[in-house]
């Protein structure tokens, strides 16, 4: 039954995600990693015309989504090393760009209480060019599909609810079924 929770969570996520994000394709040799998506948003505000910009504004979110039987604390660094990296790539500062979000989630039918620990406390934050080109955030989620629990670090308490929000859905939908 928790494979068939994990599944079912993934397609969840999948078409919660696909409202505003881009699917992106799954690098390989990266173990656990089940799907990979992008935001991309562009503000700006013009004066008459398109031509006499006052201000742009960039903010992008790169989501990976790790699936596994078991979250340990070297599994847990492992791949927010590999989801750290991964988004990096994908970040290019310039004047225009405000703040990106990499933002790691993990599917697990157990969280070891040394990794929920790691979760709470990953702490990483990047300026570039002392904020002139922006910034990046790294947000940590972790789900244990079995109990419902949730863990998050500070970056991304907003993500909880959206998380919650989709598990509750998620299982509404297995107990219909059965």
């Amino acid at each position: 039954m928790p494979m068939q929770n994990r599944a079912s969570m993934l397609a969840k996520l999948r078409d919660a995600y696909a409202v505003y994000f881009d699917e992106a394709a799954i690098p390989e040799g990266v173990d656990g990693l089940a799907a990979c998506y992008a935001f991309y948003c562009t503000n700006e505000c013009y004066v008459l015309s398109k031509k006499v910009k006052l201000w742009s504004a960039e903010t992008n979110e790169y989501v990976y989504v790790f699936s596994m039987p078991e979250l340990t604390a070297s599994a847990y660094a492992a791949c927010r090393d590999k989801a750290y990296a991964l988004g990096m790539q994908n970040i290019h500062p310039h004047f225009d760009h405000r703040s990106s979000f990499i933002t790691a989630v993990f599917l697990c039918d157990r969280i070891a209480e040394d990794a929920a620990r790691e979760v709470k406390r990953t702490r990483i934050h990047k300026d570039f060019m002392l904020s002139l080109k922006g910034w990046m955030d790294f947000r940590s989620a972790a789900v244990e599909m079995t109990s419902g629990a949730i863990c998050v670090n500070r970056a991304a308490k907003d993500l909880k609810a959206f998380l919650r929000g989709n598990l509750e859905k998620c299982n509404s939908i297995e107990e219909e079924l059965h």
